[in-house]
């Protein structure tokens, strides 16, 4: 009978191995168990490609984790993270529970704060809306401002549905009418009403002011 090993070296890999995980797992049931706040960051997957989140958006969540406490001090914030799933057109809270939280292993989360997060998504469209101009500065002494046109007069703007919806009118940037005594005309861009919207066209327009000599009242100190 064979007493000794076919592949001593083999086996003794194998004890030190096991050696070793032995060891690794009873260091880990010694050490303390502690718990820790700290911030996670808030990520929305799964969004359509033609919606867009118009809410604002926690930077961050508070996250309260148990674990050794060696690997919670070595924790960092970056090393976390919250995940929710978006949905369809509308507003609605994202329950936040524990399972959407990736934290390293060998970490528990406890809690998380806020236990829901409001957000509103809205779809993206197109829409034309009227050009009104920005005018600045004042006439030369005894000139006044009759009539301001716009070509075109509208413009296409691209961004989410119930704020363009909302939308009277787009701004162009400002024409200056300082000092002026006759007919002013200028070729100014767009602005834009707010991050989410761009406009598609015109990237600029053409604007006319027509400025003739006006009487002008003294009492409340306004023009006519």
């Amino acid at each position: 009978m064979r007493l000794l090993p076919r592949h001593p070296g083999t086996l003794l890999l194998a004890l030190v191995l096991a050696c070793l995980v032995w060891y690794a797992s009873a260091r880990d049931r010694r050490e303390r168990i502690s718990e820790r706040q700290l911030d996670a960051s808030l990520t929305l997957v799964n969004v359509p490609a033609d919606m867009v989140i118009t809410s604002e958006v926690p930077r961050f969540l508070s996250l309260r984790v148990r674990g050794p406490l060696s690997q919670l001090r070595a924790l960092e914030p970056a090393q976390t993270g919250v995940v929710l799933r978006g949905v369809g057109e509308g507003e609605r809270e994202f329950p936040v529970e524990t399972r959407n939280v990736a934290v390293p292993a060998g970490v528990t989360v406890l809690a998380v704060s806020p236990s829901a997060v409001p957000l509103r998504l809205e779809r993206l469209t197109q829409r034309r809306v009227p050009i009104k101009v920005t005018l600045v500065g004042t006439p030369a002494e005894g000139m006044m401002v009759v009539t301001v046109a716009a070509e075109p007069a509208e413009a296409l703007l691209w961004g989410p549905r119930l704020q363009l919806d909302a939308l009277a009118s787009v701004a162009t940037e400002p024409v200056s009418v300082d000092g002026a005594d006759g007919i002013i005309t200028a070729l100014v861009g767009l602005r834009s009403p707010n991050p989410l919207m761009r406009v598609i066209e015109p990237l600029s327009i053409r604007v006319t002011v027509q400025i003739t000599a006006g009487r002008t009242q003294s009492r409340g100190g306004r023009r006519r």
